[in-house]
């Protein structure tokens, strides 16, 4: 649907910016306040985190690795690590992994996401970010990248209400309606932004960094969680979780730090197109 608007509609110019405000300052953190509490946080929760680790890790390896081989700028680089070490596991994860695996499922999806994919990308991220646009990262910058984010702050809050069981009934339920918007404002954005113009001179990169992002990475999350001894579920969904295409505030942030935003938009929306191929198949041969 949003694919067509793109196409067919004309839109106001500060749509994406204020479905993205509603998505990550909003909907969120509700979604946020009203899951962490009851999910249940133990030593197998550390299995979607470390899962999304090695998807970002194997990703800056790639990026380094074949960058060498082929001589890419530092800016081409540091755009394959960032747009395909991290993955869409909030806005395109959660509605997946609930239609497959339900509320037990989105739970997980929530800390791989969290504690996760976010956690990387306003820690690491920023780094690879600063160190390959020529900058020089700080803790303070990265400490208040952290603490300042929205869904950040629903995260703590949430971990400190989960012994008095969450919140209020009264509370809960408008929250968990505003947090249902998420799923669909999500995708319906996703396919507002996605762009398919190849850069010139920039192939090898880009199918680098969607091979690496929809095949090998999550293959690789498979080995690792099968080596784990965690449930079938938190199998399942850190795998699912770990086959999702690139995030979209990755790519955004390798746009503003000037690093090749048209490899950026490309890998980006070349592998949400292709995960709607590629994502039904992991989940058929998971399930088997």
């Amino acid at each position: 649907m949003g694919i067509a608007a793109r196409r067919y509609l004309s839109f106001p110019e500060q749509l994406v910016p204020s479905i993205n405000w509603w998505l990550i300052t909003v909907a969120l953190p509700c979604l946020i306040l009203t899951l962490i509490p009851h999910t249940t946080i133990n030593r197998e929760s550390l299995v979607p985190v470390a899962g999304m680790w090695c998807v970002f890790l194997g990703a800056v390896a790639v990026a380094v690795i074949i960058g060498r081989i082929l001589s890419w700028p530092r800016a081409v680089t540091g755009v394959v690590a960032l747009v395909a070490g991290i993955g869409n596991t909030s806005f395109m994860g959660y509605p997946i992994v609930q239609s497959y695996y339900g509320a037990a499922g989105l739970q997980i999806a929530v800390i791989a996401d969290q504690v996760g994919s976010f956690i990387i990308l306003s820690t690491f991220g920023v780094v690879v970010m600063a160190l390959c646009s020529g900058q020089t990262p700080t803790v303070k910058m990265i400490a208040q990248r952290v603490i300042t984010f929205p869904p950040f702050i629903a995260l703590c809050v949430s971990l400190a209400i989960k012994p008095l069981g969450g919140l209020p009934d009264f509370i809960a339920a408008p929250f968990s309606q505003i947090g249902a918007t998420l799923t669909p404002l999500a995708l319906f954005c996703v396919g507002l932004q996605i762009a398919l113009r190849p850069p010139r001179g920039a192939i090898s990169p880009l199918i680098t960094g969607v091979i690496w992002k929809l095949l090998v990475a999550p293959l690789a999350v498979w080995g690792m969680v099968l080596l784990s001894g965690a449930s079938t579920l938190t199998q399942q969904v850190t795998v699912i979780e770990g086959a999702m295409s690139p995030m979209i505030a990755a790519a955004i942030m390798a746009q503003r730090a000037g690093l090749q935003p048209v490899l950026a938009n490309a890998i980006q929306g070349y592998a949400i197109l292709l995960s709607f191929i590629t994502i039904p198949i992991w989940h058929i041969l998971l399930s088997w």
